[in-house]
């Protein structure tokens, strides 16, 4: 039930994955194609990547690198992700280089280098690519190119057109491009999907089968999004067990589906930093005036400025965690979370 296991098979994915190999498999031959996955939150597209980045592995000398663009949404950050992937797979005796003292520009260079001293070819996965600051980073991935091999890049995005608003030097750079497109999980995959996560977390015949069947009802017409139905059985077990029942039953998983309307938000959650953790506990949930926040935080003990700290606030309001509303005489924002504390962080 854990959000970062990753299954061995995926029924309701086959097809998805038997084409995005094939394309991958071309690009090891030498005829690059660039990808783009698109779909709804929770329709696999995550996890099929993963699973065939873990299968392909084994099979060949090429680098597949994962980097999520929540994290990493600088074009320094995803590029010394992907050679820190390289230093542990391909040289895990050799120094990884420092992050601090190298410039951009050198560290793509050195990259290179080390790429066609081993012969090695590259697929990097840019999950969330909608979140990348700086998209340059996806013209000079694709320009990168050595004697033996350049750089195949795949997107994966909830927008099917995040590239079209790319600056036309990297969109010609970005083609030939195929865009691959996860649609949303019907009411069987989903009754699928559930039943496959009960048996695999719960004893038998603890969940009821209507409970099953209804789960299975809402998140299909909610556009399938399996997070919301583990997040909602994980939950529901939860309650039962506190509250004495041997089964998970219907009024379980209703009771919890109205907190799990919110899986996006504790998703980004799960992503944040422990400093950014920190800094959106501060806010109460009355809300508060950005300097009035800015002065508690101080009294933590706090080393960030002001303007740093502010870089933090305005990030949580790009991901729609908080609302900033300017108000009063001198116009400063009024910030308000967008979910309930209980709800972001399990407080009881």
């Amino acid at each position: 039930m854990s959000p970062n296991y990753l299954p061995n098979h995926m029924p309701n994915r086959v097809e998805e994955i038997k084409r995005i190999t094939r394309i991958i498999n071309s690009a090891l031959e030498d005829n690059v194609t660039n990808i783009l996955i698109s779909g709804q939150p929770g329709t696999g597209k995550t996890a099929s990547i993963k699973l065939i980045f873990k299968n392909l592995k084994g099979n060949t000398n090429a680098l597949f690198s994962y980097v999520n663009c929540f994290n990493k949404s600088t074009r320094m950050g995803v590029l010394y992700s992907m050679v820190l992937d390289f230093f542990k797979e391909k040289r895990p005796t050799r120094r990884m280089p420092s992050r601090r003292g190298i410039a951009y520009d050198e560290l793509l260079d050195s990259f290179k280098k080390e790429l066609e001293k081993t012969n090695t070819k590259v697929v990097v996965c840019l999950d969330e690519v909608d979140q990348l600051e700086e998209t340059e980073l996806i013209y000079d991935l694709i320009r990168t190119r050595w004697e033996t091999g350049r750089i195949q890049v795949i997107g994966i995005s909830n927008n099917p057109f995040i590239f079209n608003d790319l600056d036309p030097r990297t969109k010609s750079r970005l083609y030939p491009l195929r865009e691959i497109s996860f649609n949303p999980y019907t009411k069987e995959q989903m009754r699928e999907i559930v039943k496959a996560k009960v048996e695999g977390a719960f004893h038998e015949d603890v969940v009821d089968k209507e409970a099953i069947d209804y789960l299975a009802e809402f998140t299909a017409q909610k556009k399938g999004d399996v997070r919301v139905a583990r997040e909602t059985l994980l939950r529901a077990g939860e309650l039962a067990r506190k509250s004495g029942n041997s089964k998970v039953e219907v009024k379980h998983i209703k009771e919890r589906l109205n907190r799990t309307r919110h899986t996006k938000a504790i998703r980004m959650i799960n992503e944040l930093t422990k400093m950014e953790r920190f800094i959106l506990r501060l806010i109460p949930e009355s809300g508060t005036y950005y300097p009035h926040l800015y002065r508690f935080y101080k009294s933590t003990d706090g080393q960030l400025g002001d303007r740093m700290f502010r870089n933090y606030i305005e990030r949580f309001s790009k991901f729609n965690l908080i609302n900033m509303e300017r108000k009063g005489v001198g116009g400063s924002y009024f910030i308000t979370l967008n979910t309930p504390k209980d709800v972001l962080f399990g407080i009881s």
